[in-house]
């Protein structure tokens, strides 16, 4: 689904903002600081839930507002439908589609998004927790089963990281052991098939960027033990898990690693190497998503000719179906003539945002 219409309430900058879009290739341009990228936050926070700039909704406030509202309308050839997400600077969410209240792991999947920004850098250069959150966040995307599973495993983790912390018996910590054991071996065995299913959509991006030199592939991060085994991981960290007050193994744990012809990207990879690499992940990403969910994803390209050069740029507008929507922003239009997109045509549109003055 597209989305038509997006309005903003006490969100960043803007008090109020009412905005518009087109079914094919959208310009939000500006100068810095006009909202830009706030933009693409908000339609981000309607298709998932949450910020890709902070992991705390609060910060996302206006500063002389009470809460935050954002709607947006989504839209396909048989369906239209109106989701908004509110929160309060006390940490309260309401999310509801159609005006009626769901709970926030509700909208993954119905609205889905695919972002490519300076921010999602950190899969391929950051920490294996970021990349380990970024393929939850699209596994979740295209799989309610694993979002479920991960919901489930997620409450036994926080039950049995409470425990830790009150030096329990042997006998309590037993029990939170066979239950993590049971939500864990779930989440990984979902993930085994997701990763492989990701995977292929890699080959296949590669396949079709059409430079033989470029491979990208992942190296899961999943452990080889079957649920006996990681009973007695779980047995051998105990005292262990006591003393720091948290588990220390488990799917919250795992190192997932971008590899580029073979090689672990962190450690070896160049700048020109890691941002290809996001590019043909994002793509494989979007093929994804699409197969598993039967809706075309709305591409969110925050900053992209500032985050690629033009021959990389051209190979994400090359990639993407014709038929696909696209939000780019950038601060000026040049670039988006230059790459040959006709703005304001049937389908395209261009934005212009202007600064917000702060009091």
């Amino acid at each position: 689904m597209s989305i038509e219409k997006l309005k903003m309430s006490g969100f960043r900058n803007y008090k109020e903002k009412s905005l518009e879009f087109s079914p094919g290739v959208n310009v939000i341009w500006g100068e810095n600081g006009s909202g830009k990228t706030a933009t693409l936050e908000a339609i981000h926070i309607l298709s998932v839930g949450r910020s890709f700039r902070t992991a705390r909704l609060q910060e996302t406030i206006e500063k002389n507002s009470p809460h935050s509202r954002l709607v947006g309308v989504f839209v396909s050839e048989k369906n239209k439908k109106e989701v908004a997400v509110s929160h309060t600077k006390d940490k309260r969410k309401k999310v509801t589609i159609n005006n009626a209240e769901v709970q926030p792991a509700e909208i993954f999947g119905q609205n889905p998004t695919v972002l490519l920004s300076p921010e999602e850098q950190k899969i391929t250069n950051g920490s294996p927790s970021d990349r380990r959150k970024y393929f939850d966040k699209t596994f979740s995307t295209v799989s309610k089963k694993y979002l479920t599973t991960l919901i489930d495993y997620n409450k036994v983790l926080k039950q049995r990281n409470i425990l830790l912390k009150k030096t329990p018996t042997s006998k309590e910590i037993e029990t939170w052991d066979e239950k993590l054991v049971d939500t864990a071996t779930k989440v990984w065995n979902k993930r085994e098939k997701l990763y492989k299913e990701f995977e292929k959509a890699l080959v296949d991006t590669c396949e079709l960027y059409g430079k033989k030199e470029v491979g990208v592939l992942i190296n899961s991060g999943l452990p080889k033990e079957n649920p006996k085994e990681f009973l007695e991981v779980l047995k051998t960290n105990r005292q262990k898990d006591i003393v720091f007050g948290y588990t220390t193994a488990g799917p919250h744990s795992d190192r997932p690693v971008v590899l580029y012809n073979g090689k672990n990207i962190k450690t070896v990879g160049s700048q020109g190497e890691h941002k290809i690499s996001l590019v043909l992940i994002k793509l494989a990403e979007y093929r994804l998503i699409k197969e598993a969910t039967k809706t075309t994803p709305t591409f969110l390209l925050d900053d992209l000719f500032a985050t690629l050069d033009f021959e990389r740029s051209d190979a994400v507008f090359s990639l993407l179906e014709k038929n696909t929507q696209t939000i780019i922003t950038n601060t000026d239009l040049v670039d988006i003539k230059n790459h040959g997109i006709i703005i304001d045509g049937k389908t395209n549109k261009s934005i212009h945002l202007l600064r917000q003055c702060k009091n």
